[in-house]
C-alpha cells in the first residue's frame, strides 16, 4: 500500500503559512516605518510654520474677542503660502474659537493641548501628533505656536501640516506604494525562507539518512546495528527508541535460539533415554519368549529385575517430563499451610536411608527440636527435597554421608541438604538448574533423568524463594534455600 509524505505536507504547510505572515508583517512594518519617517521630516519641516504665522498675523486675538478683519489676513496667508494647510486658532481650554479649513467640514469643537503644550515645550524638536479637528479620534502632526497681547498668551495657533489635500494624495499613492514594497518584501523573505528551507531539509535528510541506513542494515540481518550520532529533538527520540527495540529484538533473539538449542538438545536426551530402558525391555522379553523354555528360573527372574527396573526408570522419567511441563505452563499453584519441616526431612531421611545403605552412604538429619512452623506448599516441598537428596545419593560413592540440617535465621528457616560426594565444576555449576542439563557430572543416564534439578527450580520460583548452590570438586555438593516463617503476601 502506498503511502503519502505527510510529514512532508505538514513542513510545507507549516513553512508556506510562516512565509506569507512574515511577508505580511515585514510589508506592514514597513508601510507603518516609511509613514512615521516621512510624517517626521514633514513635521520637522514645517515646525516654525505657527510661529510665522503668529509673527505675520497680529491683533487677532486680545483674549476675549477675534478680529474678524484679521481673519481675512489670516485666509490670504495660509493661501498664500500653502492652500493645503489648515490653521486654528484656540483659546487657553483648547476651544477651537476659528479656522482656516478646506475642502472638508471641522467636527471637533476643542483640540487636546497636552501634545500642544509638550510641542511648545520642546520648540518643535519632537515628533509628535495632535488632534485632526476635520476627524474625530483622528491624530496628525501639527505645528503649533502660543499667541500673545500685551505680552501675555491668550491662546494658540495650531497648524495641521498638509491637511485633507495632503491625505488624499497619500492615500491616491499608498496602493501603487505598498503593492511595489510588498512585492519587494515577499522576494526578500522568499529568499530567506529558501535558504532556511534547504538548510532545514538538510539537517533533517541527513538523520533521517543515517536512521533509514540503519533500519535497512538492521533489515538485512546486522543485527548490531544502531543509530550513532542522533541525540537531540524527535529524531534523537526516534533514534533511542529504535536502539532500546534493537537491543530488545537482539536479546529476543539471542534467547530464542538458546531455547531452539535447549529445545533440541533436550529431545536429543530424551530419545536416548527413552530408547535405552525401552530396547533393553525389548530384548529381554524377546529373550524371554523365544528361549523361555532354555532358561533356568533364577535367569528368568534376573531378566524380569532388569525389565522391571528399566520400566520404573521409564517411568520416572515420563513423570518428571509431566511435572515440569505443569509447573512451567503455571498449572500447580502452592497450597500453602503450616509445616513443621523437622518430620518432613526426618521422613524423607528414613525413606532414602535403606537406598542409601545399600550403596554405603550414611544419611544424618541435623535439627532443633522447638522449631518454628514454615508456610509452604507440603507436597511440593517434599518433592524438590526429594530430587535433591536423591541426586545427592547418585553422586555418593561408599562412605560417603548426606546430611539434612535445618537452622534458624531471624523470620526464616534454613533448609541445608550437603553430601560428601563427587562435587560440580564451576564451570557446570551455573547450569544445573537448566532443564535436561546433565553435564559432565551427570554423563552417566543411570544416575537420573537430567529433569529433577530443573524441577526443583521451578518449586522454588513458585514459593517465591531463591536456591542457592555450593560445590567442590571431589569434596561435596551443598544446596539451601530458606523458607518464611511468617505468612507469604501472596497467602
Amino acid at each position: 500500500m502506498k503511502t503519502s509524505n505527510t510529514l512532508f505536507y505538514k513542513i510545507a504547510a507549516v513553512l508556506t503559512l510562516l512565509f506569507l505572515g512574515l511577508a505580511f508583517l515585514i510589508s506592514n512594518s514597513s508601510v507603518k516605518l516609511s509613514e512615521d519617517y516621512h510624517d517626521e521630516i514633514t513635521q520637522g519641516l514645517n515646525k516654525d510654520v505657527s510661529k510665522y504665522i503668529v509673527k505675520e498675523v497680529q491683533g487677532l486675538f486680545d483674549g476675549d474677542s477675534v478680529v474678524e478683519s484679521k481673519m481675512g489676513d489670516l485666509m490670504h496667508h495660509v493661501m498664500a503660502t500653502n492652500p493645503a494647510t489648515e490653521v486654528y486658532l484656540l483659546d487657553l481650554r483648547g476651544n477651537i474659537l476659528k479656522h482656516v479649513a478646506m475642502n472638508k467640514e471641522v467636527k471637533a469643537t476643542s483640540i487636546d493641548l497636552d501634545p500642544v503644550k509638550e510641542f511648545i515645550s520642546k520648540d518643535g524638536q519632537i515628533y509628535i501628533k495632535g488632534d485632526d479637528p476635520k476627524t474625530i479620534g483622528g491624530k496628525k502632526i501639527f505645528s503649533a505656536a502660543p499667541y500673545t497681547h500685551e505680552g501675555q498668551t491668550v491662546g494658540y495657533i495650531y497648524t495641521i501640516v498638509g491637511g485633507n489635500d495632503y491625505d488624499a494624495l497619500i492615500k491616491e499613492h499608498e496602493a501603487s506604494y505598498i503593492r511595489k514594497l510588498s512585492v519587494r518584501n515577499m522576494l526578500y523573505a522568499l529568499l530567506a525562507a529558501l535558504v532556511i528551507s534547504l538548510l532545514t531539509i538538510y539537517l533533517l535528510t541527513r538523520n533521517f539518512n543515517k536512521i533509514t541506513s540503519t533500519f535497512r542494515e538492521f533489515k538485512a540481518g546486522n543485527h548490531d546495528a544502531r543509530v550513532k550520532g542522533v541525540k537531540q529533538g524527535e529524531m534523537g527520540l526516534l533514534a533511542n527508541t529504535f536502539n532500546d527495540m534493537a537491543d530488545t529484538i537482539a536479546s529476543n533473539i539471542e534467547e530464542l535460539q538458546s531455547v531452539d538449542n535447549l529445545r533440541k538438545e533436550l529431545i536429543a536426551n530424551i530419545s536416548h533415554d527413552l530408547r535405552t530402558p525401552i530396547a533393553s525391555i525389548r530384548g529381554f522379553v524377546e529373550t524371554l519368549m523365544i528361549k523361555g523354555n532354555e532358561l533356568t528360573e533364577a535367569q528368568k527372574e534376573r531378566y524380569m529385575e532388569i525389565v522391571l527396573k528399566n520400566s520404573d526408570k521409564l517411568k520416572k522419567l515420563v513423570d518428571d517430563l509431566f511435572e515440569l511441563s505443569k509447573l512451567e505452563a503455571e498449572q500447580r499453584t502452592p497450597d500453602y499451610e503450616p509445616v513443621q519441616m523437622a518430620e518432613i526431612i526426618q521422613d524423607i531421611a528414613d525413606k532414602y536411608r535403606i537406598i542409601a545403605q545399600k550403596k554405603g552412604v550414611s544419611i544424618n538429619t541435623v535439627y532443633s527440636k522447638d522449631l518454628p512452623l514454615v508456610y509452604a506448599d507440603i507436597a511440593l516441598i517434599d518433592r524438590a527435597l526429594q530430587n535433591i537428596i536423591d541426586n545427592a545419593i547418585n553422586h555418593c560413592e561408599q562412605g560417603d554421608v548426606v546430611t539434612l540440617e535445618l537452622t534458624r535465621n531471624e523470620d526464616e528457616l534454613k533448609v541445608s541438604i550437603s553430601d560428601t560426594g563427587s562435587g560440580i565444576s564451576n564451570e557446570e555449576l551455573p547450569h544445573i538448574f537448566e532443564r535436561y542439563r546433565k553435564g559432565k557430572f551427570l554423563t552417566d543416564s543411570k544416575k537420573g533423568s537430567g529433569l529433577g534439578l530443573a524441577i526443583v527450580k521451578r518449586i522454588m520460583d513458585l514459593h517465591q524463594v531463591s536456591i542457592h548452590v555450593k560445590s567442590v570438586l571431589n569434596q561435596g555438593t551443598e544446596f539451601f534455600f530458606s523458607l518464611p516463617i511468617k505468612r507469604l503476601s501472596t497467602v
